[in-house]
């Protein structure tokens, strides 16, 4: 039995491993690289690959995709 996900599996937010690309939307442009998490607002930040100046705050439970190619 593999623990690893399938390509573009659906998973939430907190069971990715920071540092990992994960995209909000199934076949979405915009990919994103998982930092840390912030207690104060329960909410893990995604920094985006092409600007690393844009940064976006997503709660744990939200579903986000991994897996895919990029």
């Amino acid at each position: 039995m593999s623990t690893q996900p399938t390509e573009g599996a659906l998973v939430t937010l907190k069971t990715v491993k920071p540092g990992d690309y994960v995209r909000r939307k199934e076949g979405a442009k915009v990919t994103y690289i998982k930092g840390g998490y912030d207690r104060k607002t329960g909410a893990y930040s995604l920094i985006d690959t092409e600007d690393a100046s844009k940064e976006i705050f997503i709660k744990a439970d939200k579903l986000v995709y991994i897996g895919f190619t990029f």
